[in-house]
């Protein structure tokens, strides 16, 4: 139904401006802005609006994706052919604009999205002194409707870098019954390709329908929904959150609580808005804080960070990265895959990115 509204509003968009633009003569700067202005608005109403009607807020973004790179930048091509010979400077701008913001897009859905980053961070702490560094990697928002070469090639460079424990972070495969069980067996073989040696946690995403459990069903990797484990013979707890409470700050005595003593506690959720005990309630724990869930907003913009992130963290932190807060690490991955369903596919400075932890031992700086 969407994807039916958008090629017919493409066609009566298109052919309209088509229209309007060829016939209208050059009248001078002011009323070229405002006659283009006039028709971007007439489009974006008429992509974005319907779409949201149709499917809600992912289906907008979509239709003003469409708008914006599937009609305007064309007609701009147009209105740039009819002014050549009669105000060859304007001509000149919108041809540019509309090439420039072509090869944006095309580089946004064909080549950013498979360029991933690989963002290594070490993390201290007085509480890991004496141990071996250990090598984690985070894995959040796999986000995909098919197991495809690229998901192989993230998987591929998994297993290269050989960590002692990994963490999945939620939001796995978008897909419903039965594509789902078809697509499983794909992912599944990929997970059985890593065995690191103090194991596998996860938690769940927003898109799995049938539940993290299903899909790492009959795999070495352990869902944990509000519970701790204890990693063998090290100071170090895995605390997985659930959905719902990956979405709060910690308000309850016994989460703190867990924060504190003398073992070094992971605390891994699928949304990063947990970490707002530490930005914004005080709560300074030695401690790190893992989450995905933004895709670092998938388009960023220089100097502002993602448009949009679906969260309530600052945008340098779901924007993606590793930082230290007062004592508390917080991780926030920008994800390897994208929204899908009717969200457009893209990302613009914006890459996926794998993160890759090394924890070690710091000395305790109130020892003398």
């Amino acid at each position: 139904m969407l994807l039916t509204f958008v090629c017919l509003g493409d066609v009566v968009a298109i052919t309209a401006g088509a229209v309007v633009l060829w016939r209208t003569p050059w009248r001078g700067p002011s009323r070229e802005g405002l006659l283009l202005a006039l028709l971007t608005l007439a489009t974006l109403v008429l992509l974005g609006g319907g779409a949201k009607c149709l499917a809600g807020g992912f289906a907008m973004m979509r239709g003003l994706c469409h708008a914006l790179f599937c009609v305007l930048l064309p007609l701009f091509v147009l209105r740039a052919v009819r002014l050549v010979a009669v105000a060859r400077a304007c001509a000149t701008c919108l041809a540019i604009t509309a090439v420039a913001g072509e090869g944006c897009y095309l580089w946004a859905c064909l080549v950013e999205p498979f360029r991933l980053e690989v963002t290594t961070a070490t993390i201290t702490s007085p509480r890991l002194a004496g141990i071996r560094p250990l090598r984690i990697a985070v894995v959040a928002d796999l986000q995909t409707d098919a197991i495809t070469p690229w998901e192989v090639a993230v998987f591929d460079r998994l297993v290269a870098e050989a960590p002692d424990l990994v963490l999945y972070a939620g939001d796995y495969l978008q897909l419903r019954s039965p594509e789902f069980e078809c697509e499983l067996p794909a992912l599944q073989a990929q997970l059985r390709r890593l065995r690191p040696p103090l194991g596998s946690f996860a938690v769940d995403g927003d898109v799995d329908v049938h539940g993290a459990e299903a899909v790492f069903a009959g795999t070495d990797v352990q869902v944990l929904r509000d519970a701790t484990v204890s990693l063998p013979d090290l100071p170090i707890d895995v605390v997985g959150l659930t959905r719902m409470r990956s979405r709060a700050p910690f308000v309850d005595a016994g989460t703190v609580r867990r924060l504190g003593g003398t073992r070094f506690p992971i605390v891994l959720g699928h949304a990063p808005d947990f970490m707002l005990s530490a930005l914004r309630d005080g709560l300074d724990r030695d401690a790190l804080f893992v989450a995905g869930h933004t895709h670092g907003g998938q388009v960023q913009v220089p100097w502002f960070g993602p448009i949009v992130t679906l969260s309530a963290v600052p945008r340098w932190l779901a924007g993606g990265g590793v930082f230290r807060h007062g004592s508390t690490w917080l991780a926030c991955s920008r994800g390897i895959g994208m929204e899908r369903d009717h969200a457009p596919r893209v990302r613009f400075l914006c890459r996926p990115q794998l993160l890759l932890l090394e924890l070690g031992g710091a000395p305790d700086p109130n020892r003398r």
